[in-house]
């Protein structure tokens, strides 16, 4: 069985397709968008804040909800995005620094009533910088990679080859060698390596159908997946 029967393509219009034209910001299209993304972003995004000058604006899952709850409700936001070219984390990104803005703007608007400071004097320029972007970076892959091994292993149970999975998990994920554990399978440690190689190759296609999703073409798949590497280290 080939690693695309296993996980079928989605030709990168999925989410897309969910979106449509933003017009409809109730259906159930729209509502299983906003989870997806909801569910994928919302740590990477609280960790962006940490790092950033959003942090002056308080907790940031606080502010992470607020832009979810503003932005998410918006069925056009997502619609935009999908005709932007742009990759939906960085759309976030930005999306989230925009929201900032307009939250620091109205605080300085609060505060400046009563006084005679001009409310652009109150506010404090906000920005990302490298080193938040990184970490946003670093903790995308992080959860990219795991809902994609999830998959891997949700797909292999469904094809009763959960002790494939179980030996990828002692090797390549807990660093365990073939010899502590093969003769708990009943394998060789040669057996055990090629279980280890069939379980990367598929978490490997479920990160490229994630990908997809996001809506990486395919001519830049190769290039993405190195960046996730390279992020991971």
């Amino acid at each position: 069985m080939s690693d695309r029967s296993v996980f079928p393509t989605t030709h990168a219009t999925w989410l897309v397709t969910l979106v449509g034209d933003g017009a409809d910001a109730r259906g159930a299209g729209a509502s299983e968008a906003r989870r997806h993304v909801m569910e994928r972003y919302a740590e990477p995004l609280a960790v962006f804040v940490r790092g950033s000058s959003l942090a002056r604006l308080g907790d940031a899952d606080d502010l992470v909800n607020g832009f979810f709850a503003a932005r998410l409700s918006d069925a056009a936001f997502l619609a935009a995005w999908s005709r932007s070219g742009m990759r939906l984390r960085r759309w976030l990104m930005n999306g989230l620094l925009f929201y900032g803005q307009g939250v620091a703007r109205d605080r300085a608007r609060e505060a400046q009533r009563g006084s005679f400071a001009e409310p652009a004097a109150l506010e404090q320029r906000l920005d990302g910088g490298a080193s938040a972007e990184a970490d946003f970076e670093r903790a995308w892959a992080l959860a990219i990679v795991r809902e994609a091994t999830a998959r891997a292993e949700d797909a292999l149970r469904t094809e009763g080859r959960s002790d494939d999975f179980e030996i990828f998990r002692r090797h390549a994920i807990d660093g365990r060698p073939y010899g502590q554990f093969a003769r708990d399978f009943g394998r060789t440690e040669q057996q055990c390596a090629g279980a280890t190689r069939l379980v990367a190759q598929r978490v490997r296609a479920a990160l490229a159908e994630l990908l997809r999703e996001e809506g990486v073409p395919d001519a830049e798949l190769d290039a993405e997946l190195a960046r996730v590497r390279s992020v991971l280290g």
